[in-house]
């Protein structure tokens, strides 16, 4: 399938002059570059609601804010214009994202401005109590997902995460032995508890579902470190690196007998090598020794 040739901003306000002079079709323009009649209908809306400069990119997207969506919204259900006619008054680029509007709308959902929260990566330590409140909160402010991440400056994709578990599974599906402390002390309480198989069990399972540490500490309640430590030792040192390295090692247990130490006896040889006479003068039984 042939690609669709990327046009210059002057050859898309070229063409569409000609189209707004009556030199070409809009049919016959779209032919003429390889798009569809659709994008051109849209640029010749773009330039007609923002002159020749909206068809240049922009260094920032504006966006509306909530009362512009409603009055979109409430012109669309009024009957004030057609779908590009509205689109054309409040400089909505796509008839696709007001259509999303008015669905919106329709099923009673909140119209809200964009404020660039879905993007907003929050670095606050939470815990399963944290959560909890922060998911109660949103949940009571109709799911506003961006106010509620800047409000307590939470990760935006994994405050939705929440909301979804907790839907789901309810409060307890907000634990995680990754940022809990009150898990993490669970986990580490358990980890010698942990038998070397099953950690082989736990490897392979994580492995077969390409590497998802954190689904395999919740599925098996560890830690997630601890699963990433485990994958990296089987990778390099196979089914024996599941033995645990920790704690007191196994020592061979002292020689008994009567004598004396091994270090004596390496010196007293060494002081009767370099001493003819004592080692003449040495007691019997002891010059072999």
């Amino acid at each position: 399938m042939p690609q669709t040739p990327k046009l210059s901003p002057q050859q898309k306000v070229a063409l569409v002059e000609k189209i707004i002079s009556g030199e070409i079709s809009r049919q016959a323009a779209a032919q003429s570059v390889g798009v569809s009649n659709t994008t051109v209908r849209q640029w010749l809306r773009i330039y007609e609601a923002e002159g020749p400069g909206g068809l240049t990119p922009r260094e920032k997207s504006r966006h509306l804010t909530a009362e512009e969506k409603q009055a979109a919204v409430a012109d669309y259900l009024a009957g004030e214009g057609s779908l590009f006619e509205i689109c054309k008054k409040y400089g909505i680029r796509s008839p696709q994202n007001l259509e999303k509007m008015v669905e919106t709308a329709k099923q009673g959902g909140a119209l809200r401005g964009y404020h660039g929260a879905s993007r907003h990566r929050g670095d606050a330590y939470t815990t399963a109590a944290d959560r909890v409140q922060i998911v109660q909160d949103c949940l009571a402010n109709g799911c506003d997902y961006g106010a509620t991440a800047l409000k307590y400056n939470v990760d935006y994709k994994a405050l939705v995460n929440w909301v979804g578990r907790y839907r789901a599974h309810g409060p307890a599906a907000l634990h995680d032995s990754r940022h809990s402390s009150e898990g993490t002390r669970r986990a580490k309480g358990r980890a010698r508890a942990v038998a070397p198989m099953q950690r082989l069990v736990i490897v392979l399972d994580c492995l077969e579902k390409r590497k998802n540490y954190g689904a395999m500490a919740q599925k098996y309640a560890v830690a997630y470190h601890q699963v990433y430590r485990w994958v990296q030792r089987y990778l390099q040192d196979g089914w024996l690196g599941m033995n645990d390295r920790r704690g007191p090692h196994h020592d061979p247990p002292p020689r008994r007998g009567i004598g004396p130490k091994p270090t004596q006896k390496m010196g007293a040889r060494c002081a009767r090598a370099k001493n003819p006479a004592a080692r003449c003068c040495a007691a019997p039984g002891t010059a072999g020794a």
